[in-house]
């Protein structure tokens, strides 16, 4: 099998078994989360998103590293220097321990606190602390123990990792969900059991990289003499760092400033239009990051006619399913908020509109941001300062005077700017060296046979025999749905394989695989 084709068959293995396992614990955590609920309360469950609210903003420690090592370990990887890439490591795990020391410290400042910040809670005191003390004592057996991991994602494995982590997961909701039912002291059955499944899934990871690369024996104490030897680990990390910043704004600013302008009955209605759409965009990015470790191979290999060939093929293939999930989105979503709350929580198709666009760009962004990840390209340190200035100043701007819309189209007006437009220019002036109109030009054309289908299927799904009772029950939404989903994957489908050559190319690799497997 050749290079190309083992790396496409890594990527869909990747992608299928985070995607089954995505599935899976989706449909696990709707039935859990009303046991839970049920049987612990409402305020245990806040207590813990508290925690791992104040606890993710504590690991914004690490932003940049483990991005930065995935980089740096492509070359070494393709051409098995073992001793590079122990280096490599040996760096992380030494960088990581000392990100740890400093989460632990601040932890404990903050613990100092929590008589303050949990006041209004009618819980005893101590479970706070017991509940942040058993997440952050899980958090750090990552950046103790776990960080080696990360040879196994730039070696196109990762499903080696999720397989373990994942599976661990369910078993550890399942005996969640038994022993809430039927011990005494719920609370404390199930944080034993969530920091206990950590400990088990350290040792499980443990043994899958002694298994994998058995070689890979680290030494911490040579650290800072393999730092002096590899200061671009500093560089790429400091640069990386803005970027991934830039993302826990674009994350994290939305609802404030919707309930500055709004109201938390409005924000709830967001937050329904959030479970929906974000669960989606989740499936779509586990489906679509199960590549950005082959194309770091790809690059590192040198081969620029397979570069460019590789990035039309994943382009026109996710921009064709994103195309089919945003349109189906468009036509269904009202309908199934109708059948699953009440037609009074629908917030619109205007901002519906706006909000998917949004989405659609997140969804497709990862083909230019994985390759310009694989050629090391983050010295644009202004780009994510500017898509945040501009997000949180259009967003305010827009939404005095349009209120939920205009803060939607605040948010997508930024990601047209710099997702759509800088990046790819960027990729194709300094990455591809090629002209970037060239790229422009192309995307148009594809913009234009997607637009050209979303009109066409606007004007023919209403005429579905279950379009118009689609709101009034599941079953009636199923049938429209899977009728929906057909002519749209048709049409679309079509017009790519007629006029798409990445497309075209895509399939063909895809069924040489078929046939090969």
């Amino acid at each position: 099998m050749s290079q190309e084709n083992e790396r496409a068959k890594n990527s869909i293995r990747n992608a299928v078994v985070s995607t089954s396992f995505h599935l899976v614990l989706l449909g696990l955590g709707f039935f859990s989360r009303k046991i839970f609920f049920d049987y612990l309360g409402s305020e245990i469950l806040g207590l813990n998103t508290m925690a791992k609210d104040i606890l993710s903003l504590l690991n914004l420690t690490e932003l940049g590293i483990g991005s930065a090592i995935a980089f740096l370990l492509y070359k070494p990887l393709h051409e098995k220097d073992h001793d590079k890439i122990k280096e490599i490591v040996t760096v992380q795990g030494w960088l990581y321990r000392i990100i740890a020391y400093i989460i632990i410290a601040s932890s404990c400042v903050i613990m100092c606190f929590f008589p303050i910040i949990f006041a209004k809670s009618p819980l005893p005191l101590g479970y706070a602390y017991l509940t942040f003390g058993a997440l952050l004592l899980g958090s750090m057996l990552g950046y103790f123990y776990n960080y080696r991991l990360i040879v196994l994602s730039a070696h196109q494995k990762q499903y080696k990792v999720v397989r373990v982590s994942r599976s661990m997961e369910i078993l550890k909701i399942i005996a969640q969900m038994i022993a809430v039912t039927t011990f005494k002291n719920p609370f404390f059955w199930w944080l034993g059991l969530e920091f206990s499944s950590r400990l088990i899934i350290t040792y499980l990871l443990d043994k899958v990289i002694k298994r994998e690369y058995p070689w890979l024996d680290i030494n911490l104490k040579n650290g800072r003499s393999y730092l002096k030897r590899n200061k671009e680990i500093i560089k790429k990390t400091k640069q990386v760092f803005f970027h991934k910043l830039g993302g826990v704004v674009l994350s994290n600013s939305s609802a404030p400033i919707l309930y500055a302008f709004t109201s938390l009955t409005t924000v709830a209605f967001y937050g329904n239009y959030q479970i929906i759409l974000g669960n989606i965009s989740r499936l779509m990015g586990n489906l679509f990051s199960s590549t950005s470790a082959g194309v770091g191979d790809l690059v590192a290999e040198g081969n620029k006619n397979s570069i460019r060939r590789i990035f039309w093929e994943l382009f026109d293939s996710r921009l064709l399913i994103a195309s089919i999930v945003i349109l189906c989105c468009y036509l269904l979503t009202e309908p199934f908020i109708s059948v699953w709350l009440s037609p009074g929580y629908v917030l619109g198709k205007k901002f519906l509109l706006i909000y998917l666009v949004m989405q659609g760009i997140l969804m497709t962004r990862e083909t230019v941001e994985s390759f310009i990840s694989a050629h090391g390209m983050f010295q644009d340190i202004w780009s994510p300062i500017a898509e945040a200035a501009i997000n949180i100043g259009l967003s305010i701007l827009f939404g005095y005077f349009w209120g939920i819309e205009g803060i939607m189209l605040g948010v997508t007006t930024s990601l047209v700017l710099l997702v759509e437009i800088w990046k790819p220019y960027f990729l194709f002036k300094v990455g591809f060296k090629e002209n970037p109109l060239h790229y422009f030009s192309k995307v148009a054309g594809r913009l234009a046979i997607i637009l050209a289908v979303a009109f066409i299927s606007t004007k023919i799904c209403p005429l579905l025999p279950k379009s118009d009772v689609a709101g009034t029950s599941f079953s009636n939404w199923i049938i429209y749905a899977t009728e929906t989903a057909l002519v749209v994957s048709t049409m679309l489908i079509a017009v790519f394989m007629a006029f798409s050559q990445g497309m075209r190319n895509f399939a063909k690799r895809m069924r040489t695989l078929i046939l090969t497997r």
